[in-house]
């Protein structure tokens, strides 16, 4: 297993994005065509863990406020930025002043005063309530 493994590396190359193979397919890693593949749950955890990881710096980079708040309302904010990306969750500057400024009932309405409310309601209550508890 060991020779082949390193044969098809050899013959594949690694991307780390999505690449159009020869046939046309949307590809990835070591020539594994997306359309073929499944993804098992260990191996989605990893992922997930670097990229939160990998998300938890960023915004601790772009919002150093975060990482004084408490531990719960860190992990709002982290979720977030994960649904979001960084950039959609810095368009919430009034949640996000009111969060530094400690007002976490005030900061729990202004995030459900939001599309992203309305588009995920379950997921935005959830947030808020914890928000709201500090």
């Amino acid at each position: 297993m060991k020779n082949l493994i390193k044969s098809v590396k050899l013959s594949e190359g690694f991307r780390s994005k999505v690449y159009k193979c020869t046939e046309g397919y949307d590809t990835i890693g070591y020539g594994f065509a997306i359309k073929d593949l499944v993804m098992d749950e260990d191996i989605a955890e990893i992922i997930l863990e670097r990229k939160l990881k990998s998300l938890v710096s960023r915004v601790n980079k772009k919002f150093p406020f975060v990482e004084d708040l408490p531990e719960s309302i860190q992990e709002v904010v982290y979720e977030m930025c994960f649904q979001m990306g960084l950039s959609g969750f810095s368009k919430f500057k009034k949640t996000i002043q009111l969060l530094r400024l400690g007002d976490y009932e005030a900061s729990s309405v202004e995030m459900l005063d939001s599309r992203w409310a309305k588009q995920t309601p379950n997921r935005a209550k959830r947030l808020s309530d914890i928000v709201k508890n500090g």
